[in-house]
């Protein structure tokens, strides 16, 4: 009989952003201080106490700050860790991976590429767990070379550190495109998106459970065929981690620049019976009080259309998990 470990899929974001790495600066912290301070008054802030009890009342965009870090999402499940990109934020994970088997050289970490653009890659060569020897990094990928560009972006001229240096047993899977591989009873699909140079988006599905990660592609201009394809892809999906980087005005001005919106999201979530959308890939020049009035927004949409009740959409952010 399965564990309930094993027939639990947990999430886990630790790069939300597109493009290239944006952190908070003194700025974004004073306005977000303002913001805290001007709901202080009628609250009597005199102990530890009542100061946690403030801070765990605060609205998330408040309490949070969404991250700056650049595209990378941890699944475990059945044992096993699965991430999507390595981007910035796999710098963090890395570390926290160091506290668990691969600090002592016995993890094993599955790492699946949509493309390799710099917010994709460029946090791999400062993943730690792929310089203790006796660790396994797998890479898989659907674009030829994938081995090549990795290389490329340690060669000396770029960083000091070559891929052939790092200590763990790096190991790359060319994936064809559109196939499902299987993991010991883990489903892992492909699917080819609408981006420059292409991407790759990625179902998981296990035990009944489904998580789809599709970042990087732009809807616009399809024929019924391809949105079909899509619509199949998402179909049922508990959640679907979603790029929506452009607003709506945004995506006329920024055609074939290979990104998406949150209204375009949603209408795919509805049609496709979608349980729980994420809205990901943030623009690097949003704000987080952007951020958090697009999901208030979408919210309304899904209200005006009358779409399914049950749909819920939030907005990734940094360090916040949840389990499916």
């Amino acid at each position: 009989m399965a564990k309930i470990d094993d027939v639990k899929l947990k999430v886990q974001f630790w790069g939300v952003r597109g493009s290239i790495p944006s952190p908070p600066d003194s700025l974004e912290l004073e306005r977000r201080l303002r913001s805290i301070l001007k709901i202080t008054d009628s609250r009597h802030l005199i102990n530890d106490k009542s100061i946690n009890n403030f801070i765990n009342d605060l609205p998330k965009e408040l309490r949070y700050f969404v991250g700056g870090n650049t595209a990378c999402v941890h699944v475990q499940i059945a044992g096993k860790h699965i991430i999507f990109d390595a981007g910035s934020g796999i710098r963090k994970l890395g570390e926290s991976l160091m506290r668990s088997e691969f600090g002592e050289g016995n993890g094993t970490v599955h790492i699946f590429i949509s493309h390799t653009h710099w917010d994709h890659i460029s946090g791999f060569p400062f993943f730690s767990p792929a310089y203790v020897s006796g660790n396994r990094v797998l890479l898989y990928g659907v674009h030829n070379g994938l081995e090549q560009r990795f290389n490329n972006q340690q060669e000396d001229e770029y960083y000091p550190v070559s891929l052939s240096a790092m200590g763990a047993n790096i190991e790359f899977v060319q994936l064809r495109k559109e196939e499902s591989i299987d993991l010991d009873g883990i489903k892992i699909t492909n699917k080819m998106l609408n981006h420059p140079g292409g991407s790759f988006g990625y179902r998981v599905d296990h035990n009944g459970k489904s998580l789809v990660y599709a970042t990087d592609s732009e809807y616009t201009n399809l024929t019924k065929a391809k949105i079909d394809s899509y619509l199949q892809f998402f179909k049922n999906a508990d959640v679907v981690i979603f790029d929506g980087q452009f607003t709506v005005d945004e995506l006329v001005e920024k055609e074939n620049w290979g990104h998406s919106t949150l209204i375009q999201g949603i209408d795919f979530a509805h049609k496709a019976n979608v349980r729980h959308l994420i809205l990901f890939h943030h623009d690097p020049s949003y704000s987080d009080e952007k951020l958090f009035e697009m999901i208030k927004e979408g919210r309304e949409y899904i209200k005006e259309n009358g779409y399914n009740g049950n749909l819920k959409i939030s907005l990734a952010v940094e360090g916040i998990e949840f389990t499916i």
